[in-house]
This record gives structure tokens, sequence and C-alpha cells, in this order.
């Protein structure tokens, strides 16, 4: 039978990590065995927050050990492509993430607190007139307080409330993007963190949170949307590695102005981490298709035979593990590099920037359309709960999480015409 290539370690590229990686498997699947009988938000965030606390995957692993946090994306993928991923990837990569790459040594410092207590973040960056096809628009503003010294967080309309935030119910803290303004000038998007709600659960003053309503799938992950009144938030809230407010002016604290490549560095890990998840999702449903259709009888033209050797089945198998064996290759070059980032702390180049982008359209594209024509192949076993072909929605979430993919397609094919008036042909 078929064997993928590199479905979990092998899309590590670094050899140095095969043994502890293969420990860490173990544990990290024995550690989220609940999860697909997680099936609502308040279950599904307690076994989160049990994976939080265990420190298998320390939230500094992004930076420490990025092959280790790649494959715990596509451990999960192994899984199912469920509410559960992306909860995962909130956590791990957005929140804990962007607190590890834009925040100062205070902030730092708080990560091992945060874990130790298994306590929960979200990100809370599109709002409900700027979503995933609107690019980064930010309304949310931060006014700064020079006479307390303080940050005045306010959603001014409805249109600017935080829309879609995942976790955004259960999670005790937010990283939230707000326009800075200090003496009414805006200095554009930036990263703050605060707490959500106080230690007994509630929600803190001026914060007013509301469900998004029941969804086709992932229903396990609660998503929410957000508004703030007048929070008061204190200076340190500022995530502060490459900006800071002091004596009331603002001031660059780094080589690096504060810019949406600096922000977005949190959706290029993500782009690659749903990239590679859609893939092993893909391959794992082929797989275990596969098995099925060779164990169920029916009637060929020279009698009794197994679905598996129909040869429609056969050809698409074919196809199938031939795209996604190709994609699963360009998926771990990728990792490679950026993970050689990450490593360094640096910030990708546009070259990597462009080939993260191609990884997810491409990955994603190609997983909707293999599982489309296996779906097609294999009758009523395609209707099956529990056969992985009833979280095939959860595809449409990969498309537009972390950047829509036809917006970074457009996006690279500006950037392309950019480099062209600049440079010719």
């Amino acid at each position: 039978g078929w064997q993928p290539p590199c479905l979990i370690r092998g899309l590590s590229t670094r050899p140095v990590y095969e043994g502890a990686l293969q420990e860490f498997e173990t544990q990290f699947l024995a550690t989220v065995a609940d999860v697909p009988s997680a099936t609502d938000p308040a279950q599904s965030s307690a076994v989160l927050r049990r994976l939080v606390k265990s420190n298998l995957l320390s939230f500094t692993d992004m930076q420490d050990n990025p092959e280790k946090f790649f494959m715990a994306h596509r451990l999960l993928a192994t899984i199912g492509l469920n509410g559960f991923g992306i909860r995962f990837t909130v956590q791990f990569n957005l929140f804990a993430g962007s607190i590890l790459g834009l925040g100062g040594a205070e902030h730092l410092a708080m990560l091992p607190q945060i874990q130790s207590k298994g306590e929960l973040g979200c990100f809370l960056l599109t709002e409900t007139q700027a979503g995933v096809l609107s690019g980064l628009i930010v309304e949310t503003t931060a006014d700064w307080d020079a006479a307390s010294h303080e940050f005045i967080l306010h959603t001014p309309s409805d249109k600017a409330s935080k829309n879609w935030i995942s976790q955004g119910y259960t999670a005790e803290w937010g990283v939230v993007i707000a326009d800075l303004r200090i003496a009414g000038q805006s200095h554009g998007p930036h990263p703050f963190l605060m707490r959500l709600r106080d230690a007994g659960g509630a929600l803190l003053p001026g914060i007013r949170i509301k469900d998004m309503g029941p969804k086709t799938v992932a229903n396990d992950l609660d998503n929410a949307r957000v508004w703030f009144d007048h929070v008061r938030l204190p200076p340190t809230a500022l995530l502060n590695k490459y900006a800071d407010v002091v004596d009331n002016e603002y001031v660059q604290t780094g080589p690096e102005r504060m810019r949406i490549e600096v922000i977005g560095q949190r959706l290029l890990t993500g782009r690659l981490a749903i990239a590679q998840a859609a893939l092993l999702h893909a391959l794992t449903l082929h797989r275990r298709t596969e098995t099925h259709a060779q164990h169920k009888v029916c009637n060929g033209l020279a009698g009794e035979t197994t679905l598996a050797e129909m040869p429609q089945l056969r050809a698409v198998l074919r196809e199938s593990y031939a795209a996604l064996d190709r994609l699963v290759a360009y998926a771990a070059a990728v990792e490679e590099r950026l993970s050689d980032c990450l490593r360094r702390g640096t910030i990708p180049d546009a070259d990597l920037v462009e080939a993260i982008a191609v990884c997810k359209i491409k990955c994603i594209e190609v997983a909707i359309e293999r599982c489309h024509a296996l779906r097609l192949e294999v009758g009523s076993y395609a209707l099956m709960h529990g056969s992985g072909f009833e979280l095939m929605d959860m595809f449409l979430t990969a498309k537009f999480a972390e950047g829509d993919s036809r917006i970074l397609q457009l996006k690279l094919a500006r950037d392309r015409l950019k480099r062209v008036q600049r440079g010719g042909l």
C-alpha cells in the first residue's frame, strides 16, 4: 500500500530533531486524544488548557524549536481538520507568537506564567467592516492619555468591532491590534496585550462580547464579536519591541520600525501551518478512504472485486498522491527557510514571503480539488460521519484564514508588476 513520503517527522529536514520529535509525537497525540469527543467550546478549551499546562509545546518553541511548532499543527490535522486546530494555532501562533515576536522583556517574562496556569489567549485583528477580504484596516483606537499615562482602547463604531475572533469567548487574554494615537496623531496599527476576564472569569469593565452564532462546521470553537468602551490600559500593555511611548512621545525602539510586515509575521507562520495542515488532512482522508475501499466488496465485470480495484478510484488515488506529495515536499522546503528566520529572529525577505503565500494558495487549492475528486468516486461513504468528508468545510476556513487566498493572489500579481515597473522585464 501507499505510504506518505514525509507525513509527520519527515516534513522536518533536520535529522538532529528526529529522536526528540518522535517522542514528542507520542506524547502530544496522547494529550489531545480527547479532541474528537470535545464537541463544544467548554470541552475543547479544557483540552487546550491541559495541553498548554503540560508544556509539551512551549510558547517559545516557535523560536527555539520551530520544527516542533510546525509538527504539532500537522499532528492535529491527522486527527481531523476541526475547530480545535484553529483554537490551537490561535493560542500558540497568533497569541503567544505575537508576544514572542513583538513584546519586550517584560512581556516575554509573562509567557511562562500564562502557560503554567493554562490560561488562554486570542488575537483581535479583523473588524466587522475589515475582514479577510479587506486587507489590514484597523479603526479600533488606542489613544495615549498624557495626564494619566494610560492608553484608552475604544471601538468608535459597530463597523470597528473586532469580528470572528476565534477563542474570544473562552480566553482570559487578548492581543489587540489598534490604531495608536498620540496627541491626535495616528501612528498606525500597534499590538496591545490585555486581560479580557478577571480571575473569576467575568469580563472586565468596558468589554462587551457577542457570540457569532452556529456554523456549518467547527462548533467546538467559540468565535466572538468584541467591543471596547474606553477601556484604560497601562503603558506596559503596548508590545514594545519595535515602538514605545516615552515622555509622551512616540519612539522607535529598534532598528526596524513598526509596520504591517512586522505585525504580520504571525500571519506568515500561520499561512504555512494552515497549508501543511490542509495537506495532512487531505492525505489522511485519502489513506482512510483507500483502506475503506480495500474492504468494500462490489461487483465487477469479472465477478466480485473491491472498490479499491475500480479503475476510476485507482486513477483518482494515483493522481492525488502525486499532486499532494509534490506539495508536501515544497512545504517542507519553505518550512526550512522560515524556521531559520524564526531562530534568528529576523523578518522574512520578500522572496520567502512570496513562497509562503504560494504555499498557502496552492496547497489548499489542491487539497480541496483532490478531496472533492475522491468523494465523487466512493458513493455513500462520502456522506458518513466519521469518514472525514464531513469536515470538508474546514478547507474553506483554511482558504480565507490568515489572508484570503484570492487576496494573496492579487497581492502577488501587484508585487510582480511593481518589480517590473522598477526594473523592467
